[in-house]
């Protein structure tokens, strides 16, 4: 019975211990970070079998640029039209 007493007292603290590092880590998880983009969006000559088109290419790039979130951040995104008209992006 004094051994039974003895394992289950030392295993408390053992317990409440882990309970609070466990909610710790879940509270630190749900805070995101901000994350930041720049998007240069420019008209550029692509040639592809033989034929030159003219595309729109965000930093030089088509497709565009991956993003990168995780859920909870909080994404800005800049963008600037070096292009000669208006363009919409979606995402």
């Amino acid at each position: 019975m004094a051994v039974a007493m003895a394992l289950s007292s030392s295993a408390l603290p053992c317990s409440l211990l882990m309970a609070a590092l466990m909610l710790l880590a879940s509270i630190a998880q749900v805070q995101g970070i901000t994350r930041y983009y720049d998007f240069n969006v420019t008209m550029a000559n692509v040639t592809r079998l033989c034929a030159t088109k003219s595309i729109v290419t965000v930093n030089g790039q088509f497709p565009g640029p991956k993003l990168v979130a995780r859920e909870g951040d909080r994404v800005v995104i800049r963008v600037t039209n070096h292009a000669q008209h208006n363009i919409s992006l979606h995402w």
